[in-house]
């Protein structure tokens, strides 16, 4: 099955792709013999746009506590190469290739990748992989007043801030779906999305036993803006699994998001984000799912800097009733223990609250830091979770290169009535074309 879905992806991007260079080619024949039609085409071809991006990255994760007998260590490195035809009549092709490769000694484990399976060591979930990452074909027309993009193929998808659908450009592999997409802007600021998703791949790789689940989701988004003040979008993902082992995680959600910054001038701003959304059990889910989302983020900005307050609660009353998120990367700390809303300790559900604080770093141009700190608890009985530390300098190298880039994260969790004591760090360089 995976073979079929695979060459039918491969089929409708190279199919696109010649039905796209036809009229070219036609073209080409009409030139005089002194412009040959392979000349016509190269000369074409060259208009495109190639994209390309490595990383590199060296991360430890260590966590006290059985079954955990040492410390996880993984070097990676990620090649991405891509490619996007010029624009025909409206129609383009955009095809991009991933590899992740082990660099050297490493003991980690991908817990669905038999192969990379060590149940002793702690989970980073960056398998070795060589895979298609996007294939599709996209039309596009403008006007003055609208603008509309339909995109057909394998692609990178995200509503909102991404806590409930999006990629993660943090792991090796980002992850990707099978969907067509309508794009287009309205009048009076407001602009509409919409996507039917008939697959995922997941960060953990297609050779994962979860790596590409099916699905016939539906995801909806109407945005309105007013530039420098406020962003507003009522949304809904309707997730609907075709594959048994998923069917509990099958839910329709419903949302409303507000945020800023609201700029008063060139120094000072205001950062927030109020968010709420209700999800429900759906389609093929056997389970009784009623759970809230609430999002509350304030603070002041200033020359680049910002701090801020948040409060984030991921309803939960029982083990299969709470809220759900799996077609997102984790949110809630950089350990990553929070990677799904949780149920142990005694409680079910997740509150966080949260101050953090980001921006450049004052004589050394380039480099920007982030430091949050986080407050665990479950959402009821009020269980108190644990506390985490998670801090990030990002630096580009202006002086040789602005898109060369070397960093550091690290997170340090302190457990109080779930998961054990935890600490995850990476230092990694990135070149991105």
């Amino acid at each position: 099955m995976k073979l079929k879905w695979a060459l039918r992806n491969v089929a409708l991007t190279l199919g696109a792709l010649i039905c796209s260079l036809a009229p070219i080619q036609a073209a080409a024949q009409d030139q005089t013999p002194q412009e040959p039609a392979s000349r016509v085409l190269w000369s074409w071809l060259r208009e495109g746009k190639i994209s390309f991006n490595t990383r590199f990255r060296f991360e430890a994760f260590e966590r006290d506590g059985t079954p955990f007998t040492g410390t996880a260590y993984a070097p990676t490195l990620r090649l991405a190469l891509g490619y996007e035809t010029p624009a025909f009549h409206g129609f383009s092709v955009f095809a991009q290739g991933e590899a992740v490769f082990v660099t050297g000694p490493a003991d980690y484990s991908v817990p669905t990748l038999p192969s990379q399976n060590r149940p002793d060591r702690p989970a980073i979930l960056d398998p070795r992989s060589l895979e298609l990452n996007q294939g599709y074909l996209r039309w596009t027309r403008g006007g003055p007043h609208k603008n509309l993009a339909i995109t057909v193929g394998r692609q990178e998808l995200a509503l909102n801030d991404g806590r409930f659908l999006s990629i993660s450009t943090w792991r090796q592999v980002h992850g990707t779906f099978d969907a067509a997409r309508v794009d287009t802007n309205l009048p009076l600021n407001f602009s509409f999305t919409y996507a039917f998703i008939n697959r995922t791949y997941r960060v953990v790789g297609y050779n994962a036993t979860d790596g590409n689940p099916p699905m016939h989701t539906d995801m909806m988004n109407l945005k309105w803006s007013k530039p420098g003040q406020i962003n507003a979008g009522l949304y809904s993902l309707l997730l609907n699994y075709r594959a048994r082992a998923q069917f509990a995680m099958s839910t329709q959600t419903y949302g409303l998001r507000v945020n800023g910054p609201y700029h008063f001038n060139d120094d000072w701003s205001l950062v927030y984000a109020a968010e709420y959304a209700k999800q429900k059990n759906y389609g093929t889910n056997p389970n009784r799912v009623d759970a809230n989302y609430y999002l509350g983020e304030l603070g002041p900005g200033w020359r680049g800097l910002t701090f801020k307050a948040g409060y984030a609660l991921l309803g939960g009353r029982s083990v299969t009733d709470k809220l759900t998120t799996p077609l997102s990367p984790p949110f809630n700390g950089w350990t990553d223990l929070f990677f799904n809303d949780p149920s142990g300790g005694g409680g079910n559900g997740l509150e966080a609250r949260y101050l953090s604080a980001n921006g450049p770093v004052r004589y050394l141009g380039g480099a920007v830091a982030t430091l949050i700190f986080y407050d665990y608890h479950s959402d009821n009985l009020h269980i108190h979770y644990g506390k985490e530390l998670d801090s990030a300098l990002a630096y580009k190298v202006k002086r040789i290169s602005n898109r060369w880039e070397i960093g550091w994260r690290f997170g340090r969790y302190w457990s109080d009535r779930l998961f054990t004591p935890a600490l995850r760090t990476s230092v990694y360089t990135s070149f991105t074309l």
